[in-house]
């Protein structure tokens, strides 16, 4: 499954003309996911946590929908008292994002799940540089760089697209870095012989709570990707979006 993770887009970003307010809009959207099965990812906590899930039902005249939940019940207590969850899928590389406030717990058909009111507005975006996959966890993508001071560090990669990456901190220390830093000749190895060099901009840094703990989150802008690089960035998204797709069916 691809921890439908791609990062959610900042506020920032100019994205009104791929925002839906119409409620029957964004009711349809969210009924498309439902009846896809897709998966969805919810950013809580001040981004410090996250979940993944699937819709389980749209009520467009009640204004609600209900999602799945979780099975860590850490992460249900920590959700249920979130005010603020943004939601992120990508079908079919289309990326979907929207916001609700804290849930309440449902019971449906049997089993609990949550239940929020339908967003107001919905970011429905295919600009492609925003299609965020991600990469494998058993035998991870590999990125080996230096940090502003010159110390040599290498990162796993935690998801791609062909506007830039996700890097697991893991022991560096984020400290060091500020958003628009450099990492300079930064060597990406993507698996299959795919290897390349580019330039990376720091875009941001935060906190996810895994079951192991809290580990640091960098994104990180491609700065001039050389064209062969982005054809082979184009074949590797392709390839794990046939593996998610062959996952998920």
């Amino acid at each position: 499954m691809p921890e439908i993770d791609p990062h959610p887009l900042a506020e920032n970003d100019d994205l009104a003309s791929y925002t839906l307010s119409n409620p029957l809009e964004v009711g349809a959207v969210l009924r498309n996911l439902s009846t896809r099965g897709d998966f969805v990812t919810i950013y809580f906590d001040h981004g410090k946590s996250m979940l993944t899930t699937r819709i389980l039902e749209v009520d467009v005249k009640a204004r609600r929908f209900r999602f799945d939940w979780a099975g860590q019940e850490a992460l249900n207590r920590a959700l249920q008292a979130s005010p603020r969850n943004v939601f992120v899928a990508l079908p079919d590389g289309v990326k979907v994002q929207f916001v609700c406030e804290a849930p309440v717990i449902v019971q449906h058909e049997g089993s609990p799940a949550f239940e929020a009111a339908l967003p107001t507005q919905l970011v429905k975006l295919q600009r492609r540089e925003f299609f965020r996959l991600t990469t494998p966890i058993v035998t991870p993508y590999r990125c080996h760089t230096q940090l502003p001071d010159g110390s040599p560090v290498s990162f796993n990669l935690h998801d791609l697209s062909l506007g830039g990456v996700g890097l697991w901190a893991g022991s560096v220390n984020v400290g060091l870095l500020t958003r628009g830093d450099i990492l300079r000749q930064a060597t990406l190895e993507l698996g299959a012989g795919v290897t390349f060099q580019t330039d990376l901009s720091v875009r941001g840094v935060r906190t996810v709570l895994l079951p192991q703990g809290e580990q640091p989150l960098l994104g990180c802008q491609f700065l001039s990707l050389p064209r062969s690089a982005e054809a082979a960035l184009q074949r590797q998204i392709a390839l794990l979006e046939r593996e998610r797709r062959a996952l998920t069916g």
